[in-house]
């Protein structure tokens, strides 16, 4: 990140208890949506690979048929993995809090992505460091920070880039970057940029960033953008559990 890059303005803490409920909502009736998803798919699938695993038992290793339904077997055996992963994100105990590991968040978060489309046009990078960093909240709602900012780098950069995750330790704080190769922030969008419905992405709805920050701040950390001519930077913090920041 060039020594230009300045940090963008974050709205008063003053957000409103209606935008609070509308979030909530949307985020509720989301992860309805993907468990119901996730159990649509699960069905068939659990059907089609009983049926592959009988047909290989019965067809002669090493021959053409049996190399092609074992190429069936796995690409059932990945969408298995996608819907799990999915439904790791929408389960009802995302509230729950406890003492996390915000590099085992950052990966998965990471490796879902490259489960995507949304990871198939960048190279994604991850930079953390020897010792844990963990922190005091809930997995998901990390998960759900990371998510939203690795999209929205990716959306930032149409014709692909990097997208690189960094963690470090900063004194009594655990500090998580996201950086794009992009063509930066516009700076019409910078004064809105964490207000709820603020968008410039068509087919946003303008809440992922707005919900981010919210989500940081009830951790106890907060979230900041940083940009320049070689790309945007959103930076996480959050204080490391038993801490004097995190009491």
């Amino acid at each position: 990140m060039s020594e230009h890059a300045a940090a963008l303005p974050l709205p008063e803490s003053s957000t409103s208890k209606r935008e609070a409920l509308l979030e909530a909502g949307r985020l509720t009736g989301l992860g309805e949506l993907v468990r119901g998803f996730a159990h649509e798919i699960n069905n068939p699938l659990f059907g089609m690979l009983g049926l592959a695993e009988l047909l290989l038992r019965e067809i002669e290793p090493g021959t053409k048929a049996h190399e092609r339904l074992s190429l069936i077997q796995q690409s059932g055996l990945e969408i298995k993995r996608i819907t799990h992963s999915l439904l790791g994100f929408a389960r009802a105990e995302s509230e729950v809090t406890e003492v996390v590991s915000l590099q085992d968040v950052a990966e998965k978060t990471v490796e879902l992505v490259r489960c995507t489309s949304a990871g198939n046009s960048v190279e994604l990078r991850e930079n953390y460091p020897d010792e844990p960093l963990r922190v005091h909240g809930s997995s998901a709602r990390l998960s759900q920070v990371f998510l939203s900012l690795l999209v929205n780098a990716q959306q930032s950069m149409p014709a692909g880039g990097t997208v690189t995750v960094q963690l470090e330790r900063d004194g009594d704080w655990a500090v998580a970057r996201v950086t794009d190769t992009g063509a930066g922030i516009d700076p019409e969008a910078r004064a809105g940029l964490f207000e709820p419905f603020a968008t410039t992405k068509a087919g946003g709805t303008g809440l992922g960033l707005a919900a981010s920050l919210e989500i940081a701040r009830r951790h106890g950390g907060d979230l900041i953008a940083l940009t320049s001519a070689s790309g945007a930077s959103f930076v996480l913090r959050l204080p490391i559990a038993g801490s004097e920041a995190a009491q």
